[in-house]
């Protein structure tokens, strides 16, 4: 396997999939390569050939959405190369079985993943080091959250809010729920507690609304998908709201960061991942409505904003 090109990075994003860190992260990405170089670390890049996916887009179109996007930001892109989670397990062939956690098997290869991909970050010197939160509950995103565990102590270390699935009304606040202990803003809406049903109808009607939902054809399957997929998104959301009972022991604070100045270059770096930005926006004045409603929930004002999470250590 190669190397990244530098020994010293400004700082690390760890990202599941060539589209991901980008989505969640541009507008700050798109700061910190003024102050020195960034290295986006991309985790599950590797397709088997023999496997077809419906409406799937793999392989080299992908990686050729990564270099231009890494080219117009100005980042390093480097691949693990470990198979991107249906070629990786059966078990996730199925669209719905994505979004779950992890099979025994995969809980069993993560001590060796996470091996592996220490072994590599051993090797830089950087100031921070970006982790997805998994908000979305995409196996793949969960996994790279549970790789870090071992590092919750470390003052370099902020996880980073999973987007597109962030933009979803409540998917933060059930991530969070699940995982650590955090303080609510008392202007922020967007962790503001709800009873399950008004979640789940909030969420439901978000995801309806999306480009995946709303280029569904014919006609017909595009009716049948909504409360389908309405469905699915209750079953997923009570199997989470069972997880608030617990008792965390990882604190969180919030970190947000303004980026209003960069929204446009975000978003034109966004784009750059045509197979992915057409699946979730209809266009890209759609991407701007969505984001400004996320952080319009988040503070009232229709800002662009991204949103960390940084451990409380003792």
């Amino acid at each position: 396997m190669d190397k990244p090109r530098h020994t010293h990075y400004r700082a690390v994003f760890i990202s599941p999939h060539l589209d991901d860190a980008v989505f969640s992260c541009g507008g700050v990405i798109s700061k910190l390569v003024e102050e020195g170089p960034v290295l986006v670390l991309n985790l599950f890049t590797r397709y088997l050939s023999g496997l077809k996916l419906h409406g799937a887009v793999l392989g080299d179109e992908r990686h050729q959405e990564e270099a231009d996007a890494a080219g117009f930001l100005g980042f390093e892109s480097f691949s693990l190369q470990e198979l991107d989670a249906p070629f990786r397990r059966d078990a996730y062939q199925r669209l719905g079985n994505l979004f779950r956690p992890p099979v025994a098997q995969d809980m069993e290869w993560l001590p060796t993943l996470r091996e592996k991909l220490f072994a590599l970050l051993d090797e830089l010197d950087f100031e921070q080091i970006y982790v997805p939160l998994g908000i979305g509950w995409h196996v793949d995103h969960v996994l790279a959250h549970l790789v870090f565990e071992p590092w919750i102590d470390r003052k370099n270390l902020l996880f980073y809010e999973d987007a597109p699935y962030c933009c979803i009304p409540h998917s933060t606040r059930y991530r969070l729920n699940e995982i650590a202990h955090y303080e609510r803003g008392l202007a922020d809406l967007s962790l503001a507690p709800a009873n399950a049903l008004n979640a789940w109808r909030q969420a439901a009607s978000a995801y309806g609304q999306t480009a995946l939902m709303k280029n569904l054809q014919p006609w017909v399957v595009r009716q049948l998908a909504v409360p389908a997929v309405s469905i699915y998104l209750y079953r997923l959301m009570a199997r989470y709201r069972k997880q608030i009972a617990m008792e965390p022991e990882l604190a969180l604070e919030p970190l947000v960061v303004q980026i209003s100045d960069r929204l446009g270059k975000k978003i034109d770096v966004m784009a750059l991942y045509s197979s992915q930005f057409n699946e979730f926006f209809t266009s890209r004045q759609d991407c701007v409505a969505t984001l400004q409603a996320y952080a319009g929930r988040m503070q009232g004002k229709a800002e662009a904003v991204e949103r960390y999470w940084v451990p409380v250590t003792t």
